[in-house]
């Protein structure tokens, strides 16, 4: 296991490091008896990990959890990992007749570049790859049949210099590309992707205000989710209704494969603006003490995936 000085800690405020966030993934996956793949490397060159749990049948129906697309948002990952241990320290890994597919750190350079940052007391933000593309907004475009991309700003911009920045085309990042090469091999029944911030439990269309035509499958897992926390704060939305994306993840999931996909939004701002550290937008999206956000998502994700099996 790895572990910080006390004095990184303290200026990360807890929050790991990317070594020792990648050690406790393969910690946990070589305990729970699960496998290791490195299914390809970052713009610059780091270990892009996927990790396979629960049934071993190549022909069982499996589940694709994604964390950390956006190099900013590790209290997502973390999220993912608390689920994950859990699930396997409650014998329910072993239980499930399910593939359990995880590829926790998605944008291993946005991650690294923001940790930096925040180590050194600097700004931290970054939420595309080495190249500056966000990775949620490279994927396919999945529109609805008749329905013209949105050119609202957040829904991703050819501008290289926005936070938003698809890429020059479709797939162009070896990041999104390795989740997508994972995602047609495996073909997921189910997934989930770990983001933060906003409390929420997000479902398609993110391109387009028109209902889904899954809309109660959809709500039937937004239910499962809600019951498995009472009292959580979280709200269900369509994605697209918070504001649209044209090449994210769900969407395309959605379209491709038939997969149920969710996007889970870890934390909430409450009274974060007024802490000291909200001078560092790191602490916009990761809560200063992540445990209460934790406890508001883990126990309704894991109802969500026993509900769906």
């Amino acid at each position: 296991m790895f572990t910080m000085s006390s004095g990184s800690r303290a200026r990360l405020g807890g929050y790991p490091e990317p070594a020792e966030l990648e050690g406790r993934w393969r910690a946990l996956v070589g305990e729970s008896g699960g496998v290791e793949t490195r299914v390809g490397s970052s713009v610059a060159g780091r270990a892009l990990w996927r990790f396979d749990l629960g049934c071993r049948d190549a022909g069982a129906p499996a589940v694709l959890l994604t964390g950390l697309i956006h190099g900013n948002e590790v209290v997502g990952s973390l999220a993912l990992l608390d689920v994950v241990a859990r699930l396997a320290g409650s014998g329910a890994l072993a239980r499930d007749r399910r593939r359990i597919v995880v590829m926790p750190i998605a944008n291993p350079d946005g991650f690294a570049a923001t940790m930096d940052r925040l180590r050194r007391r600097l700004p931290a933000w970054r939420r595309g790859n080495a190249n500056g593309v966000d990775l949620n907004r490279n994927f396919p475009p999945a529109l609805p049949p008749g329905l013209k991309p949105s050119r609202h700003p957040f829904a991703g911009s050819r501008w290289r210099r926005s936070p938003w920045y698809s890429g020059p085309h479709p797939l162009s990042e070896p990041e999104s590309r390795a989740i997508a090469e994972v995602a047609g091999e495996v073909r997921p029944a189910l997934a989930l992707a770990f983001h933060s911030f906003g409390q929420l439990l997000l479902h398609p269309w993110a391109s387009a205000r028109q209902p889904h035509p899954r809309l109660p499958a959809y709500r039937a897992l937004a239910d499962a989710f809600l019951r498995g926390r009472p009292g959580s704060q979280f709200k269900v939305r369509q994605a697209a209704a918070l504001y649209p994306m044209v090449g994210d993840l769900d969407d395309w999931l959605d379209l491709t494969f038939g997969t149920l996909a969710l996007t889970v939004e870890v934390g909430r701002l409450d009274r974060r603006l007024l802490h000291p550290r909200a001078a560092n937008p790191f602490w916009w999206a990761n809560p200063v003490d992540p445990t209460t956000a934790l406890d508001q998502v883990t126990p309704g994700v894991l109802a969500l995936l026993e509900a769906s099996r």
